[in-house]
């Protein structure tokens, strides 16, 4: 699997005031590292201070609940920037969905006032899900989802105009409060209607935007 290259690794002058542990720290967090699937990036609960961008692959944001049931409040897609939280711990896990190049950067403990907070990044997702789940059957919840990852997704090199579908069925129900079965159940509907394909499960095929469009606003 390659990586976006950062940096070289050839012989530099050091910068200004800099030693020599200081540069090669730097080299190494600008150099991304493979978390593989299921692994978390860091715990709820965990002091976590760094700054972590999604080079490639999917992170979800999971939050346990006291029942031992998870709820997935969002996704981190490639180019977002997770950032610690105001407080002086995690409020999520962050775990890889998929295989995921992260690229992880020096932060202070507390995000400074002129940058976005890790806990509002994900409560302004939350805020929207919850709105989302109060207002739509579960059919429109699903059509809306697959309408706001299409963008996120890469394509399939082995099949034309078809994107691979990176999140598990699993994920998708967490994620919008329902189970798996409605889930299957509805792509399956989405499918026999011709809005979309799914030549397998991890790949599918947008055929009617305008009609997943009109059930989204439903």
């Amino acid at each position: 699997m390659g990586i976006p290259q950062i940096g070289t690794c050839g012989a530099e002058p050091l910068a200004y005031g800099s030693s020599r542990r200081e540069v090669v720290e730097l080299r190494h967090q600008s150099t991304p590292s493979l978390v593989p699937r299921g692994r978390a990036l860091f715990w709820e609960g965990e002091h976590q201070a760094q700054k972590i961008k999604i080079v490639k692959g999917v992170v979800r944001a999971v939050h346990l609940l006291e029942n031992g049931n998870r709820q997935i409040l969002t996704f981190f897609w490639p180019g977002y920037v997770v950032m610690p939280t105001h407080s002086s711990c995690q409020r999520i896990t962050a775990e890889a969905v998929t295989n995921c190049w992260v690229q992880r950067s020096a932060a202070s403990g507390i995000c400074q006032q002129n940058e976005p907070c890790g806990a509002h990044q994900v409560l302004v997702d939350t805020l929207a899900l919850v709105a989302t789940r109060n207002q739509k059957s579960s059919v429109a919840r699903i059509a809306e989802f697959l309408l706001r990852i299409r963008s996120h997704l890469p394509n399939d090199p082995k099949r034309p105009l078809a994107l691979s579908l990176l999140l598990p069925r699993a994920d998708i129900a967490d994620h919008l409060g329902t189970s798996i079965e409605t889930v299957c159940r509805t792509l399956a509907e989405f499918k026999m209607k011709g809005l979309i394909d799914l030549p397998n499960r991890k790949t599918i095929r947008y055929l009617n935007l305008q009609g997943l469009l009109q059930i989204a606003g439903d």
